[in-house]
């Protein structure tokens, strides 16, 4: 259906029309270029697709365009009806969206390559050109990118996590008005801020601007590393995809739900404020992101402690299994032989609660990693490599994100062995305060599989020594689960 949906739309006569134009801007471009001296392909394939000109007062419009038609055409009842939630109706909005602007895109790309035709070919970038302005920023690709092909591929996630973004956007306010002149100025405002962005805002602030992320050497510019910048738009997703479950909530009047999730706006507002104080009292010190990072997820150890990384560490990962075990509260509520039925056995079950816990804590780590990326961003804070007790910061992140998704399940499993032995809520609460009292010095005997996951554990523990250890006791919990679980069938 798709495949019918791309064909329709590539056969269009408009897009007929927007051949024309971005050709003859093409041809217009090209001239231009060849004014320069020392040219090659690359330098014509790269300046169509990062022409903010281009880009923003018509490549932007257009999105807006197509994303308003849609919404308004897609909200007839019958079709709110027939997807039930809202998260549905804005997925069913967005595939069609992503479909009406695959040949926008296309024409970009192709006539990019007509960029390079009569342009000598060289392997590399042309190391003689500096073409910097606020139209077209080759060098910044040439300064970030070693070889000219890996812009693409980036440029390309940019531009589907940017229409994902724009749409969803206006998605969201118009499910709440449903009114098509709201929605008309959601787009003129939309639309503005994208030319006030490229035009007024400075370049530490341009990031703020949606335009920018429909060049690659635009948004190069406005973040040290391109990988922060695509961590923040699928952030900016998985945020509007929280908001949207939101109207579900609030269409079914689940008020306990929203209680619930009043927990976890708490979590994060903690966590900021914890990351805001961490990079206030040490900016004087800080000049890496990779001191950032280390400073916010540095934890306690048996031979460095102290209080304010203590609540810091009750803060991040108490929290983290305390969200989980609200869901997992619930499980226990509404468990059932009707759901024990339908899942054929206690195990499978369980085994279901544990693989969504575990995707809960792979999300909310990255969330987490994302953020503090964020903040030293905005504190324009370099981003390298450097190691950081001894290893490199991308085996340090990856360490914590491995150890922390183990560490937590470790903390969830022993919550979960306790209250199904007490048949108690209130067993949660006994488990998080006797953890916590280990964790102080004296009683952080360093092999207990108590807070592994905290950085200063490098200090005295290699890695594979922490990973097994904490990966040893996620088997020995499970296997012990397992157990309850089939004495509890003979019961």
């Amino acid at each position: 259906m798709v495949i019918e949906r791309l064909r329709h739309e590539f056969t269009r006569t408009i897009w007929l029309l927007v051949l024309v134009v971005v050709f003859l801007y093409g041809i217009f471009l090209k001239r231009e270029l060849t004014m320069q001296q020392h040219i090659n392909i690359w330098d014509g394939f790269y300046a169509l697709t990062n022409d903010m000109y281009l880009l923003t007062y018509f490549v932007f419009p257009v999105m807006l365009f197509l994303s308003v038609g849609i919404l308004i055409r897609e909200s007839r009842q019958e079709v709110l009806i027939r997807v039930v939630t809202p998260w549905g109706w804005a997925y069913r909005t967005l595939t069609h969206f992503l479909v009406e602007t695959a040949p926008l895109f296309s024409i970009l790309f192709g006539l990019s390559l007509f960029m390079t035709i009569g342009l000598p070919y060289e392997y590399g970038w042309n190391g003689d050109m500096r073409w910097h302005d606020e139209v077209n920023t080759m060098s910044a690709l040439q300064e970030r990118f070693s070889i000219p092909l890996y812009p693409l591929p980036v440029q390309f996630l940019l531009w589907l996590l940017l229409l994902v973004t724009v749409h969803l956007s206006l998605a969201g306010l118009f499910f709440l008005h449903q009114k098509k002149g709201w929605l008309f100025a959601q787009a003129m405002v939309t639309f503005f801020f994208g030319v006030f962005g490229f035009k007024a805002l400075p370049e530490d602030l341009k990031f703020l601007s949606p335009t920018t992320y429909l060049s690659v050497a635009m948004t190069s510019l406005s973040y040290s590393s391109l990988f922060v910048a695509i961590l923040v738009l699928i952030g900016v997703v998985a945020m509007q995809y929280f908001l949207f479950d939101q109207f579900t909530a609030l269409q079914r009047f689940d008020w306990d739900r929203w209680k619930e999730n009043g927990a976890y706006l708490f979590y994060g507002g903690l966590f900021f404020l914890h990351i805001s104080y961490t990079a206030r009292v040490l900016s004087n010190e800080m000049t890496t992101v990779n001191e950032l990072i280390t400073a916010t997820f540095i934890g306690i150890g048996p031979e460095s402690f102290s209080y304010q990384r203590f609540m810091a560490y009750l803060i991040l990962f108490f929290g983290a299994t305390y969200l989980s075990q609200l869901r997992i509260q619930r499980e226990l509520q509404e468990i059932s032989h009707y759901k024990l039925i339908r899942y054929k056995s206690p195990h499978r079950w369980f085994q279901a609660i544990v693989f969504r816990e575990v995707m809960f804590f792979a999300v909310l780590i990255t969330c987490l990693i994302g953020t503090t990326l964020l903040i030293g961003q905005l504190l324009r804070l370099e981003f390298g490599f450097e190691s950081a007790f001894g290893y490199s910061l991308p085996v340090v992140v990856a360490f914590l994100v491995v150890s922390t998704m183990s560490q937590l399940l470790v903390y969830t499993l022993l919550c979960f062995i306790a209250t199904w032995l007490l048949q108690e809520a209130y067993a949660v609460l006994i488990v998080l305060g006797t953890l916590s009292v280990l964790l102080f010095p004296g009683l952080n005997v360093g092999w207990l599989p108590i807070g592994m996951n905290a950085l200063v554990v490098l200090e005295s523990h290699a890695m594979t020594d922490v990973l097994s250890m904490l990966g040893g006791t996620v088997v020995f919990l499970l296997a012990c689960m397992h157990v309850l679980l089939r004495r509890s069938l003979y019961i």
